[in-house]
């Protein structure tokens, strides 16, 4: 990290509760999709600043990208820190309109926690209700190794970050993006068919990979396009495919290509 080379100076944006996302503007700017990217670390540890590299590369791309950030347990617990994410998300949307930038259409990606926080933002119909969230910006979705179903045979490691997630007591299915789905009607999945990209390796240590696959399969069901890609890649436990990835070199890493292209897929129509 400290010998990534640092082109794009980033600007950040104080927001109440101690908040603040990072925006990394593109030096040739060629998609018109907004890229909203939402940290990892367990839900309970890092900040937007120790995924600079990861704006970085993907504005070297030619994307407007931001990084947001959320309270973290055990300060919090899953209701404020989804109401963070929810709040931060209105707010990057008021920071491009005064700067006069189209952000029409986001696509949210997230590592590991930060992939399960943006599962909910794009497809829990009753966070757009409470939060007045259009879901027709959503462009995408890209989860890299988020868990996203606590169904099934959970890790150790998984079992124990859901516990201190989640107050004492507290029904877990409010916060898991599998059971969240039930809540679609027919007249949703047609507003919400927004399409997933799935990324996840069977090494990965954390989840596993049933779990992910048995999200995919409920979404499918549900009309929503997925893409899932399985990782190859001889870096394939859980923090390297899901954060270290965008160290690598494009030419070199097939993952990473796969991310980029399924992103530059979903601008086809929409480059500047």
């Amino acid at each position: 990290m400290l010998s990534y080379k640092r082109e794009i100076k980033a600007t950040r944006v104080g927001l109440p509760r101690g908040l603040y996302f990072l925006h990394f503007a593109p030096i040739q700017k060629k998609h018109s999709e907004i890229v909203m990217y939402i940290h990892g670390g367990g839900w309970n540890s890092k900040c937007p600043k120790d995924f600079e590299f990861i704006g970085q590369r993907i504005a070297s791309e030619g994307y407007e990208c931001v990084i947001t950030g959320y309270r973290k347990v055990p300060r919090v617990h899953f209701n404020e820190i989804i109401d963070d994410v929810c709040l931060e998300y209105k707010a990057v949307l008021q920071y491009f309109k005064k700067r006069e930038i189209n952000a029409d259409r986001v696509i949210v990606m997230g590592s590991s926690a930060g992939a399960h926080l943006g599962s909910l933002l794009v497809y829990d119909k009753e966070i757009h209700k409470k939060y007045k969230i259009g879901a027709k910006r959503f462009a995408g979705f890209i989860s890299l190794a988020g868990p996203l179903c606590f169904q099934g045979k959970s890790t150790w490691v998984l079992k124990q970050l859901l516990s201190d997630l989640f107050e004492k007591g507290q029904d877990q299915s409010v916060g898991e993006p599998y059971s969240r789905l039930d809540l679609l009607t027919a007249d949703d999945t047609t507003e919400l068919s927004i399409p997933m990209f799935l990324i996840q390796s069977e090494h990965d240590g954390v989840l596993n990979l049933d779990q992910t696959l048995l999200f995919a399969r409920k979404a499918m069901e549900m009309n929503i396009p997925v893409t899932f890609y399985r990782v190859t890649d001889s870096k394939n436990t859980h923090t390297s495919y899901s954060t270290a990835v965008f160290f690598d070199d494009l030419g070199k890493s097939k993952t990473l290509q796969t991310i980029f292209s399924y992103m530059d897929q979903l601008s086809t129509d929409h480059s500047v």
